[in-house]
C-alpha cells in the first residue's frame, strides 16, 4: 500500500517519525537523568521508542516506493535516501537504550541478574549514558533525514 486515500504514504508516516522519535528521545533522557521520573513514567519511554522503531522502516520503505513510482533521481533525492536509511539505526539504538534503562530499573530484573548492588549501580550508570547518547543520535539522524528531504522537495 503506497497511498492512503490518494495521498502518498511516505509523507504521512514521516510526520509520525518526526514527532515520535524526538518525543521518545526526550522521554528517555528525562528517565535517564531523573530517577523519580523514570519510576513515574514506567514503560512509556520504551513504548514511544518502540512506536518510533516500527514507524521508521515503514516510512523508509514508503519513501523508496514513492521514489520508484515517481521516477525520482537527483543528488538531493539520493542524499535524502541515504540519510533516511540510517534513521533505523538511531531508532533501534534509542529503543535498545530505553529497554535497558527500563529493565535495569525493575527490581525483579536487577535481582535476577545476581549482581552486587555496586554492579547494578554501574550498569545503571552505563545505561543512562547510553540512553542520552542514543537519544542525541536518534534526534540528529531524524533531523538530517528531514532536512535533506525538505531540500530535495523544495530545492532549498
Amino acid at each position: 500500500m503506497d497511498t492512503i486515500d490518494g495521498l502518498p504514504l511516505h509523507p504521512l508516516v514521516v510526520h509520525l517519525v518526526v514527532v515520535i522519535v524526538p518525543l521518545a528521545a526526550l522521554a528517555v533522557v528525562v528517565a535517564a537523568l531523573w530517577p523519580r521520573a523514570r519510576t513515574w513514567m514506567g514503560p512509556m519511554p520504551l513504548i514511544l521508542a518502540l512506536v518510533g522503531l516500527i514507524a521508521t522502516p515503514i516510512a523508509s520503505t514508503a519513501g523508496e516506493n514513492l521514489e520508484d513510482r515517481l521516477g525520482l533521481s537527483s543528488p538531493a533525492v539520493d542524499e535524502h535516501t541515504s540519510a533516511g536509511d540510517v534513521v533505523i539505526v538511531g531508532s533501534g539504538c534509542l529503543f535498545g537504550a530505553a529497554a535497558l534503562l527500563y529493565l535495569i530499573g525493575l527490581p525483579l530484573v536487577a535481582g535476577r541478574l545476581r549482581l552486587s548492588p555496586s554492579a547494578v549501580t554501574t550498569v545503571d550508570a552505563a545505561a543512562r549514558v547510553l540512553a542520552v547518547a542514543a537519544a542525541i543520535a536518534a534526534v540528529y539522524l531524524v533531523f538530517r533525514a528531514g532536512d535533506t528531504g525538505s531540500r530535495a522537495v523544495w530545492g532549498m
